[in-house]
């Protein structure tokens, strides 16, 4: 039973609420609370007691530091960095270079922000009370000595091992594999000589008018984690980058998975080519890819005379099988028609047309402006106009027709080929090829293992949503910093997916970004007595539909504090 007792202390009364227990057979006094003076406690009665209180945003930094212990990311880093000359590995600010890489990720993966301004977003979170550890001194400068020390050919060596311990930890199934390519844009100056990994090429956002750096990845097939990824110069095309990195990425799978055969690659139709695919053969290698229908017509021409209708993922859809040579080899092809695909492409069709439109007025006008200057022969106006209307699918109805104006000089005139529009309609929009090696394949399964090609499109919207997990801002324009700061990127993406998966298993339904809102929004209270400036730190209380997802990311007043090794090599 508890009782309050009273002890004296420097000629003062202090007050506490105690137990009698017995430990180890004997009995013991055990204090429940303490209560302070009288003077505090009647204070605390009547509710004049004051106190200060401040939060920071906790959950997300702990679930990511469970899950970085989990899988020994400091000590793979630390693993690869080279010894300076008296035989010591550098430290900085009582950090090893595996522990800055660290809360550099787990910085990109909550709040994608400069080096510089790491701390900022640091001040606001948990982190220093969880690690006992004051992060003032992590400026810029200090990121970047940290990344200087790190070798680009250890970073391949640092993501293999990771994987492995990822692919052992949470069993990923490696039966279908997705592999694309992606650029991200950068500020840095077109004049600046030091870097060859920033080039100027074809933007997927649209900003021609940058530098850009492309990104390869491999993600596995459920949640997409990453088990291979690899930067290159930003002018380099998509067929071009998959011939320089297959090898690496087959030796990647060698490792990583008992047997190659049991494995198969998706790829989409932009990296493929007669000698991607003989390569694949040479390797042994399973794979399902898409073929550009353009350059195919005979192909798409005899599915549509022999289309069946079949159910694939509960909607029924035209599918034609065949074995067909291609480049050489035979290999089955899987034609069918998607309708999402074909509205896509009426939606582009008009779009562009209205801009043909605009630009034949145009040139219209200015050959029948009677105060030109200039005038053009036929073969120019031909010309011209073959290239106002050169583009997918616009060529093939939008015709024109050489006339003579009244004054003898020639102009044109320009419609629809009705019959033309209304057979790409029906024969060729909404065609798509699928090609692979895996005959044995029902045709639902070769579908549906191309359709998964999306995950990888996915993880790259991931890596460019600016509030979470985001590659920019990159402020970095030497390329070994810059593949650092792509790898600071990509161990920050595998631990939130590693997060999201426990929260899953857990029962959490929404994405990766509501997942890391929601912990963010679960944060450590603070609580100061001002009198007695008596601290107590407190995990705010939880819907109670998400306690469950907190118990699974071992979240809880119990393990605040993080015991994890940040300033010594192992």
């Amino acid at each position: 039973m508890a009782s309050i007792q009273c002890r004296t202390s420097r000629g003062k009364k202090y007050w506490s609420i105690v137990e009698s227990r017995r430990i180890n057979g004997k009995p013991r006094t055990v204090i429940l609370e303490y209560l302070g003076t009288a003077l505090t406690l009647l204070d605390r009665l009547q509710g004049n007691e004051s106190f200060s209180l401040k939060s920071y945003s906790h959950s997300d930094t702990s679930a990511l530091l469970n899950v970085a212990k989990e899988l020994g990311v400091i000590d793979t880093i630390n693993k690869h960095i080279p010894a300076r000359k008296n035989g010591t590995k550098p430290l900085r600010d009582d950090l090893t270079v595996g522990a800055s890489f660290l809360l550099a990720a787990i910085g990109r993966a909550c709040q994608p922000t400069s080096k510089m301004g790491w701390y900022d977003w640091c001040k606001t979170t948990s982190l220093e009370y969880a690690t006992n550890r004051s992060f003032k001194k992590l400026d810029s400068q200090h990121f970047w000595d940290q990344m200087n020390t790190l070798p680009i050919e250890s970073i391949s060596l640092i993501e293999e091992e990771l994987v492995k311990k990822l692919i052992t930890t949470y069993q990923i199934e490696l039966d279908c594999l997705f592999f694309d390519t992606t650029n991200f844009f950068t500020f840095i100056d077109s004049a600046n000589t030091h870097c060859d990994l920033p080039q100027r090429g074809k933007n997927k956002q649209k900003r021609y008018d940058l530098r850009q750096i492309g990104m390869a990845l491999l993600v596995s097939r459920k949640e997409q984690f990453p088990l291979f990824h690899k930067t290159y110069r930003g002018n380099k095309n998509d067929i071009t980058v998959f011939q320089e990195t297959f090898n690496a990425l087959s030796e990647r799978l060698r490792k990583i998975s008992d047997e190659l055969s049991d494995v198969t690659i998706i790829f989409d139709k932009g990296n493929n080519s007669k000698d991607n695919f003989n390569m694949l053969d040479r390797q042994g290698c399973y794979y399902v890819a898409g073929l550009v229908s353009s350059y195919f017509k005979p192909l798409i021409e005899e599915a549509n005379k022999n289309f069946q209708t079949m159910e694939i993922d509960g909607e029924k859809q035209p599918v034609y099988r065949i074995k067909k040579e291609i480049w050489g080899t035979e290999r089955t092809c899987v034609i069918t028609v998607s309708t999402l695909l074909k509205e896509g492409q009426i939606r582009g069709i008009h779009q562009h047309l209205e801009k043909k439109y605009k630009l034949l007025q145009e040139f219209k006008q200015q050959l029948e402006n009677t105060k030109k200057r200039k005038s053009f022969s036929e073969k120019e106006i031909t010309e011209k106009l073959k290239d106002i209307i050169r583009g997918q699918f616009i060529d093939e109805f939008l015709k024109f027709d050489i006339i003579k104006l009244s004054n003898d000089e020639p102009s044109f005139t320009y419609y629809i080929d009705i019959e033309a529009y209304r057979n790409l309609q029906e024969n060729v929009l909404g065609r798509k090829i699928v090609v692979t090696n895996r005959h044995d394949w029902t045709e639902e399964e070769i579908l549906l293992a191309y359709r998964g090609q999306a995950k990888v499109e996915y993880a790259f919207r991931t890596m460019k949503n600016p509030h979470h997990l985001a590659i920019r801002p990159q402020y970095h324009w030497t390329d070994q910093k810059i593949e650092a700061h792509f790898l600071i990127c990509i161990i920050g993406y595998l631990l939130a997916i590693a997060v999201y998966t426990k929260a899953k298993t857990a029962g959490y339904s929404r994405n990766i970004h509501h997942l890391m809102e929601e912990l963010n929004q679960i944060r450590l209270g603070c609580v100061t007595k001002k009198k007695s400036n008596k601290i107590k730190f407190q995990l705010e209380t939880a819907p109670h539909h998400f306690k469950k997802i907190l118990e699974a990311l071992d979240i809880s007043d119990n393990t605040i504090k993080q015991k994890i090794n940040f300033s010594d090599y192992r």
